[in-house]
């Protein structure tokens, strides 16, 4: 045997037989693959008839919970088919939710959908609610008859205070498991352990005196067992009172007091070189009590621009109001003009100069001041002197113009007046308790009451017709009764000047009439209003002694519709000081004449 026959008997790899499978066994085979595609497409076909929806069929349906009950046949489309739940299909129409259904139509069984939702906000019956001090009050305390489908949390929008006796708004808020929510706001009283709302009540100054009720917080309840006609609205006071409240006796605290802060109307200014005062800035005050006006914090001078500042008006009661205003700062170099002034004045010996007529100056600022130097003049010695009407504007610029000025002998001098009038100054009632109007009114009383009416005066001479008129004549017109006031007034160190009817409203046949006008403030924050004691025939017989140019306008135009145009108060405003706008005095003038 060779090599090659020696690897060919011994290297080749065992050769294995092939298995014959009989056709037997193929076709059984064959046949359970069959059986089993058979099944799966029965099984199709059943499942198919399960879930298999039809198009009559919603493929959901949404109802708003709280609903009283849903049938099959709410999902149907087409009426014409019966419809029934399969067994077990669980659902609730109080729950919001998504629910599966299955439904037997025609015995075939189909799926679809039922969603519960809930959109309605909740509701309850809510009133006004009264309790104990320290009561321990729930939200769900505060309402009644909650209405929804589903479970309502209740809650207090801001829990309020129940150790503070008193009335105030309370807010619960109504949430149901949908998150709808309802707001409802009630008034909730806090009483004390008796049962009073209020055992110290405050009553605003000038309202009406409150019914006993208010202390108890139950309308028509309660009984004032003190008396309270000593008690007035108008004053100020803390007075101690017994009340009676279901068949007992309680001590209550009835306080009058201003709460109300002032207010006035607040106008920027401008300057020249000068700060202006707090009060510059206001006008048309209104409050139930004198009132302070102040900087909050003084403001320092600039050189020019604007200024921003706040206004205090603070009253007798400490109530305070802040206005934020602001002033503007102008360097002014220019001094005012004297447009027309006398060439010459007059004054008695003893007397005072009245100068302040036909005097008109102008300046670029729209503000001037004028006054009168005599200091040269000796008005006690006749004879002719150089006076300056000057004009000053307010940075300080000033015009002069020189008038010569003649004093002449008098029969009467100031201090002859004057002892005149220091042996009737005992009738004047007048105390040093008394404040400035208070005088004012005193003066206003005698001589209204003392004097009598006659056209017996020359309109010459107001000190002779004062010291005639006060030394036992006691008798003239409207002259002499403004040069008794006039005297009067000046005498008790008050600033005056006498007042008469303009040229130009002097009508034919009405003649003239004098007045007073008096500042009661100071030379710094002057306040002038006007004056006049002379007696008047009804309806217009008023305190006028202490008007306002608003009311001198007023009772001037009542009097021109029955008088026929007198003119009665028409002067030269710009002859005198500025008058206040703050009335003080409040006299009966029919409202139609105001304001036109």
């Amino acid at each position: 045997m060779d090599y090659k026959d020696y690897r060919s008997k011994y290297n080749s790899a065992p050769v294995r037989e092939e298995k014959k499978v009989p056709n037997s066994g193929k076709q059984i085979i064959y046949a359970i693959v069959a059986l089993f595609a058979l099944l799966c497409i029965v099984v199709a076909i059943l499942l198919g008839s399960v879930f298999a929806r039809p198009d009559f069929v919603a493929r959901s349906v949404t109802v708003e919970a709280g609903r009283n009950s849903i049938t099959a046949s709410d999902f149907l489309l087409d009426k014409n088919h019966a419809a029934e739940f399969a067994d077990g299909v669980s659902y609730s129409l109080s729950e919001v939710g998504e629910y599966k259904i299955k439904l037997v139509i025609d015995g075939a069984v189909c799926s679809t959908k039922l969603i519960v939702v809930d959109t309605n906000a909740p509701t309850a019956t809510v009133t006004d609610l009264s309790v104990r001090r320290g009561s321990d009050l729930q939200a769900e305390d505060c309402v009644s008859n909650v209405m929804d489908a589903t479970v309502v949390d209740v809650k207090f929008k801001k829990k309020p205070d129940l150790d503070e006796t008193g009335s105030r708004d309370v807010t619960v808020i109504l949430e149901d498991g949908a998150g709808n929510k309802t707001e409802y706001t009630f008034v909730l009283t806090v009483v004390d352990e008796h049962g009073l709302l209020y055992t110290h009540y405050v009553s605003e100054l000038g309202e009406d005196l409150p019914a006993a009720d208010v202390f108890t917080g139950k309308e028509g309840s309660g009984e004032y067992l003190s008396e309270l006609s000593g008690i007035s609205k108008d004053a100020a006071g803390i007075y101690m009172l017994q009340l009676l409240y279901e068949g007992m006796t309680y001590d209550v605290v009835l306080e009058i007091a201003d709460r109300t802060p002032p207010s006035a109307t607040v106008t920027p200014q401008t300057c020249y070189n000068k700060i202006p005062s707090a009060s510059d800035f206001i006008s048309n005050i209104v409050d139930k009590s004198r009132v302070v006006v102040s900087y909050e914090t003084q403001p320092s001078f600039t050189a020019s621009g604007t200024v921003n500042v706040n206004i205090v008006l603070t009253d007798a009661f400490g109530n305070s109001t802040v206005y934020s205003t602001y002033f503007t700062v102008t360097n002014d170099t220019e001094a005012p003009v004297i447009v027309t002034a006398p060439d010459s004045l007059e004054a008695d010996a003893g007397g005072t100069i009245i100068w302040r007529a036909g005097v008109e100056a102008t300046d670029d600022s729209g503000h001037v001041e004028l006054s009168l130097d005599h200091a040269a003049a000796n008005l006690d010695v006749p004879g002719k002197y150089t006076v300056y009407i000057v004009a000053k504007d307010g940075a300080g610029n000033e015009t002069r113009r020189a008038v010569t000025l003649t004093v002449h002998d008098a029969g009467v001098t100031e201090d002859m007046l004057n002892a005149t009038i220091a042996k009737i100054e005992k009738d004047l009632l007048i105390t040093s308790r008394m404040n400035s109007e208070e005088k004012v009114y005193a003066v206003f009383r005698y001589v209204y009451d003392t004097m009598k009416y006659s056209n017996t005066s020359k309109h010459i001479d107001w000190r002779k017709e004062a010291y005639e008129a006060l030394s036992g004549a006691y008798t003239g017109d409207c002259f002499t009764y403004c040069a008794v006031s006039y005297a009067i007034l000046r005498y008790l160190g008050f600033d005056a000047h006498i007042v008469e009817r303009a040229e130009s409203a002097k009508i034919e046949g009405t003649g003239t009439h004098f007045w007073v006008l008096v500042n009661i403030g100071s030379a710094t924050e002057p306040a002038w209003y006007h004056f006049d004691a002379t007696p008047q025939r009804s309806p217009y017989n008023l305190a006028t002694y202490l008007m306002t140019n608003s009311q001198l306008e007023a009772y001037t135009r009542w009097r021109n519709a029955d008088y026929k145009l007198e003119n009665y108060y028409t002067y030269d405003v710009e002859k005198f000081p500025e008058v206040s706008k703050r009335p003080l005095v409040s006299l009966e003038i029919p409202a139609e004449y105001f304001g036109q």
